[in-house]
């Protein structure tokens, strides 16, 4: 087991969970929400109540399953992407099928809403080489490519978002929000240039117990951009996105808003971004920075918060309750079959 594996641990995870900064940041983000409430906007909070309580139930339960069944789509991206790195011997063979692969995706959204510095995306790729009998650094090369691949998704969808909020005259853009999505794009660009010329050059200035991990980790990125699966990749990863504002949409007819689809895809992306933020869930920085944004696009204050936090019961809470079962169901029967090896 690699010293970077033994850091997803069942155990690290609840150490995490609990751990001083993971309680900094939760305080951290409280503190900016409360400062957003009740310092920067006007909400009426008996309007806030009665657009919950009138919910309509069906368009929510449209918005969720919308919503989990993106995950079959990302799963069925990153299995593309772990053959096309050929992360095992069988050239994909023991890669785990599109359902289960996201299963391990949304065990590692559970972690990283639960736990501080984003320790599901190590989870997700520690699951997968214990799946695949693939090396752990491989795997988790193919988690950062998965992200490389969302990001370039996110920015040509945001792009297409911003025309549509600009020709329907709906509000202005805000322009910093595609400036974010082109310079998280750029610097992970930058960083696979940086990672394909340094080569293993780049691995000296890490400890030497370190670097033999860091070859599979290049070698497991870097394969990931190759073959002719990238085109149905970055279709699949458009297609997982389209399915999350599909959701933050029938969140909003749920709740009687009337939204133009523009505003409602400039949005949703601009959420996604905000979740990259490494606190849990982006507790505070998510909830403040989306309902900011709703409202310079033309969102009344109340309306603005009350689409926010009910789209977040499904894309934190709900993640949080479904991803946290299938976390424990899967260290549960982990642990059977490894008992079972022992005594075998």
């Amino acid at each position: 087991m690699s010293e970077i594996g033994k850091q997803v641990s069942v155990d690290t995870i609840r150490r995490r969970i609990l751990s001083v900064p993971t309680l900094l940041a939760l305080i951290a983000g409280a503190a900016l929400l409360a400062f957003v409430l009740w310092r920067v906007f006007d909400f009426d909070w008996s309007e806030l109540w009665a657009n919950i309580r009138g919910i309509d139930p069906l368009l929510y339960l449209a918005g969720t399953v919308l919503y989990y069944i993106s995950f079959w789509f990302r799963g069925l991206r990153w299995r593309l992407i772990a053959i096309t790195a050929n992360t095992d011997s069988q050239d994909g063979k023991t890669i785990p099928g599109p359902t289960k692969m996201g299963g391990i995706i949304l065990i590692g959204w559970f972690a990283n809403s639960v736990a501080f510095l984003r320790l599901g995306d190590a989870l997700r790729g520690w699951t997968l080489h214990r799946e695949s009998d693939s090396p752990f650094s491989s795997s988790l090369g193919t988690v950062l490519a998965e992200r490389v691949q969302d990001m370039i998704a996110v920015l040509g969808l945001v792009s297409v978002a911003a025309i549509l909020v600009t020709v329907s005259g709906d509000s202005e853009v805000p322009g910093v929000v595609l400036i974010a999505a082109a310079g998280l794009v750029g610097v992970l660009i930058a960083g696979l240039i940086a990672m394909r010329l340094l080569g293993m050059r780049a691995s000296r200035f890490l400890p030497q117990r370190m670097q033999s991990a860091y070859a599979g980790f290049q070698d497991g990125t870097l394969r990931s951009f190759r073959g002719s699966h990238l085109p149905l990749q970055l279709t699949l990863g458009v297609v997982g996105w389209m399915l999350e504002i599909g959701r933050f949409y029938f969140v909003a007819q749920a709740l009687n808003l009337d939204i133009g689809f523009g505003v409602v895809m400039f949005a949703a992306l601009a959420n996604a971004m905000l979740t990259t933020i490494p606190t849990p869930g982006g507790f505070g920085f998510v909830e403040g920075g989306l309902t900011g944004l709703l409202v310079l696009l033309g969102v009344g204050d109340t309306d603005a918060l009350s689409l926010t936090v009910v789209d977040r019961s499904i894309s934190w809470l709900s993640v949080v309750l479904f991803g946290g079962i299938l976390f424990a169901v899967w260290q549960y029967r982990a642990t059977r079959s490894a008992k079972g090896e022992g005594g075998s």
